[in-house]
């Protein structure tokens, strides 16, 4: 899985999270992100949503967020507490 930081507000017309002009995604390999076929998990502080990476002519490297998923983590097996032994 990858995980992203967005700005949620940052966002084009059709709800797509702009990343490509945000300054501490200056160094960031969206090519080879999106190439590896990963899921990815953009986050915003304590703030997450599924979606994939997508290339836009006019806005470079964007964020389709499927915004249904939103503060929606599934983790399986789900944590427990082990005594010591």
């Amino acid at each position: 899985m990858i995980t992203i930081k967005a700005d949620f507000n940052h966002m084009d017309g059709q709800g797509r999270l702009i990343l490509a002009d945000l300054v501490m995604h200056g160094r960031t390999p969206f090519e080879a992100l999106a190439a590896s076929g990963k899921p990815v998990l953009f986050i915003q502080g304590e703030d997450i949503v599924f979606g994939k990476l997508v290339k836009d002519a006019r806005r470079g490297w964007c964020g389709e967020a499927d915004w249904d998923t939103q503060d929606v983590l599934q983790e399986y097996p789900r944590p427990a507490l082990s005594r010591a032994t």
